[in-house]
């Protein structure tokens, strides 16, 4: 498996004093270690735009370069787009295998009491929890690693989001080593991630083969897109048959329809759950 992906053409720009690092944070792949451990580490958390850190946070949609005078760096739970900014923008993502990223967001939504879907998951398995949550809110669970590179339930144009415009790509099971690499590439001292236990041996033994056929179903692009980055080189996807090429866009189609349909608020509010926007 590899470890990191780093965009050669792109590396002479990290050395640009008003160069911009952009983190579209897909929640459970590490990102609150990036933006704590490693950003703020870097750059100090008053440099770092993000909700954590900023009173009047805005959405990356927003943003100007007047918003972002003063910031290094740009980390939250926003898609990315080109924004017309004067600045140099540098993105960078974490990826995950997304089985475990469900595994993970149900201990997590079952230790944060304020969460939404705390009362779910409290009174739920891991497998319902996914079942019904997934129902709830399509955006929360299915395909956000896809939808928060490229802003697209797309694999596809999810990688040539990153072979074009991301600096770099690493993977919640090798933080450290990603920290390491945006530390030789932005000149850091003193950024430093403690590694963890890998996901399967605190995992395995939690997902049914039921579990792991429903979140691979639902997650078709993460897993493309985990699967060709993870690979290495040529970091390509597998070209599809046309059948399975049309069901594929069936199911994308299927699942924004849902999302719209089933807004999570109104969902949320129906089944008795607490208002308010889901944490990360």
């Amino acid at each position: 498996m590899g470890t990191v992906f780093i965009n050669q053409l792109l590396v002479p720009l990290a050395s640009h004093p008003d160069a911009l690092i952009v983190h579209p944070h897909a929640q459970r792949t590490g990102g609150g270690t990036l933006r704590n451990h490693v950003l703020a580490a870097a750059f100090g958390k008053e440099r770092v735009y993000s909700r954590m850190f900023v009173k009047d946070y805005k959405p990356w949609r927003k943003l100007t370069d007047d918003d972002l005078r003063g910031f290094c760096a740009y980390t939250d739970l926003s898609d990315y787009r080109d924004l017309p900014l004067a600045r140099q923008c540098l993105p960078v993502a974490l990826l995950r295998y997304p089985v475990y990223r469900a595994v993970s967001l149900y201990h997590f939504v079952r230790r944060k009491h304020a969460h939404d879907l705390h009362d779910l998951a409290m009174s739920h398995s891991l497998e319902e929890f996914y079942r019904l949550g997934s129902s709830i809110n399509p955006r929360y669970f299915r395909n956000v690693q896809t939808t928060r590179i490229c802003g697209h339930t797309d694999a596809r144009m999810a990688l040539d989001y990153i072979l074009t415009r991301y600096l770099a790509v690493g993977f919640t099971s090798n933080l450290p080593e990603f920290a390491d690499m945006l530390s030789r590439l932005f000149g850091w001292s003193g950024v430093h991630v403690e590694g963890k236990t890998p996901d399967r041996e605190r995992y395995d033994t939690q997902i049914t083969r039921t579990f792991r056929d429903m979140v691979l179903r639902e997650n078709e692009e993460d897993l493309a897109l985990f699967e060709a980055m993870s690979g290495g080189k040529p970091y390509s996807l597998p070209k599809l048959p046309v059948r399975r090429e049309v069901a594929r866009r069936a199911r994308r189609s299927r699942d924004r329809a849902l999302a719209l349909a089933r807004g999570a608020e109104r969902r949320l509010v129906r089944f008795g759950f607490r208002r308010g926007a889901l944490r990360e």
